[in-house]
């Protein structure tokens, strides 16, 4: 058979606009890179590359977020109009597999690289189910080899995963449903012959975070960083802000090429961390920003800062609060979402038990979930107020001059023009995103 795998478009959200942000869907490659040998595979990302209904297959595997979801429903109804059947994998499928099971021929409910193969032994005989469900999770040490060759070639930087899971089990975040509150480590040998595979300097590793919490995940983590050494790739991540605490860890990642992390400060507020269970960001030492941001910084690493707005803790006075701790820290980048409830987090269940849900005609308005449009009624302020407030944020950090500015403050801390630019084109085009986007234009 010939399948193929479906990486649906984020459309109006930052990532949907700016190519140069995408990273190759490597939950697609993993489960392309355990089918069966005898049958053809080709991966389509729509965030790279046009045209995917115009594809001959007899099996087609979409996976989507809870933002891609519609437009992942609209692309399946086109197939099932050629008479090719359709699986539908992935987050959004897993946590409401019977909205997904309205649209697609089958759903596959977990992590899907052990049951795959029986999906398509199925389609092989027309026997095809209408649901799967992954028994458990796999072991990640076991999955066959990553087939990067199938990826597009129009990929500005490529990824590698070396972990899944995490044990934060913030309130808003759908990881622990998906991939469990267990890390579960790839063999670095693997994860050390996978990045030499990668052709092009720049990589990200996209795990929840490379540096997990307790012993044996920063041994893990320092081993990781001490093989790197030598590959010649300058690299970055998203980690738990409790690196800052471990110099000998950040010393190790810079000698390994590592020149950004994304980190989740969230918020500057102590009970709007709260409310999210962000309770590891108030650990005694990384509780100051300032502080754990210039330990990374004397490292030559710079830091892209995730800050959530809008959360139960805050009130109208968290814009400016945010942009002077932006300005004071000197946060190298910034990413300033809304607080979004995702299905399947505690977050969704509160706002739909307290009834606060703006948007609820699904699974059209699932589009609008994609961390940038305002979908809940926030508790201390209006909805006005919050996407106002939003707009205002970026533009006290991020217009062309101020992200010029903040460009050579990278430059100052970090020593690194490449640490730089990155961090320029970032906040820049970031609020260029923003500011033309569908969901900041219609207030």
């Amino acid at each position: 058979m010939r399948i193929l795998f479906v990486n649906p478009s984020s459309r109006d959200t930052i990532f949907g606009r700016m190519k140069t942000l995408s990273l190759p869907p490597m939950g697609l490659v993993s489960i392309a890179s355990a089918t069966p040998p005898e049958h053809e595979v080709a991966i389509f990302d729509e965030n790279v590359e046009e045209g995917p209904v115009s594809f001959d297959a007899d099996l087609v595997a979409v996976t989507a977020t809870t933002g891609q979801a519609p437009r992942a429903y609209e692309l399946m109804g086109e197939f099932r109009k050629r008479g090719i059947p359709s699986v539908m994998g992935g987050i959004h499928a897993s946590v409401l597999p019977d909205e997904a099971a309205r649209y697609a021929d089958a759903v596959v409910v977990g992590e899907a690289e052990e049951v795959w193969p029986i999906v398509v032994a199925d389609r092989a005989r027309d026997r095809l189910g209408k649901r799967y469900v992954a028994k458990g999770r796999p072991d990640i040490n076991r999955l066959p080899r990553t087939r990067r060759e199938l990826l597009s070639k129009k990929y500005h930087v490529h990824s590698v995963q070396t972990s899944r899971g995490c044990p934060c089990n913030c309130s808003f975040c759908s990881v622990t449903s998906f991939n469990g509150t267990q890390y579960r480590f790839r063999s670095i040998d693997e994860v050390i012959a996978e990045i030499e595979q990668v052709e092009q300097p720049g990589l990200f590793i996209s795990d929840d975070s490379i540096v997990g919490l307790g012993p044996e995940c920063v041994k893990h983590a320092l081993e990781l960083f001490e093989r790197m050494k030598g590959l010649g790739k300058k690299w970055g991540s998203q980690v738990c802000l409790t690196v800052a605490e471990h110099d000998h860890l950040l010393r190790a990642a810079a000698q390994a090429g590592a020149n950004t992390f994304y980190i989740g400060f969230e918020s500057v507020d102590t009970a709007s961390l709260k409310s999210m269970n962000k309770g590891v960001n108030l650990r005694p030492l990384i509780r100051n920003y300032k502080e754990a941001t210039r330990r990374i910084h004397d490292h030559g690493i710079g830091v892209i800062g995730g800050f959530i707005l809008g959360t139960d803790g805050d009130g109208p006075d968290i814009f400016q609060k945010t942009i002077d701790l932006v300005h004071e820290a000197e946060i190298d980048g910034c990413q300033f979402t809304i607080m979004t409830p995702f299905p399947g987090t505690r977050l969704y269940e509160k706002m739909r038990d307290e009834q606060r849900l703006l948007y609820t005609d699904y699974p059209n308005d699932w589009a609008r979930y994609n961390a940038y449009e305002a979908v809940i009624q926030p508790k201390n302020m209006t909805v006005d107020e919050l996407i106002r407030g939003r707009r205002y944020v970026y533009d006290q950090t991020s217009t062309l001059g101020r992200s010029l500015s903040r460009g050579w403050t990278t430059w100052r801390n970090t020593g690194s023009a490449g640490n730089a630019m990155i961090n320029f084109f970032w906040n820049y085009y970031n609020y260029k995103a923003i500011r033309t986007s569908v969901s900041d234009s219609n207030t």
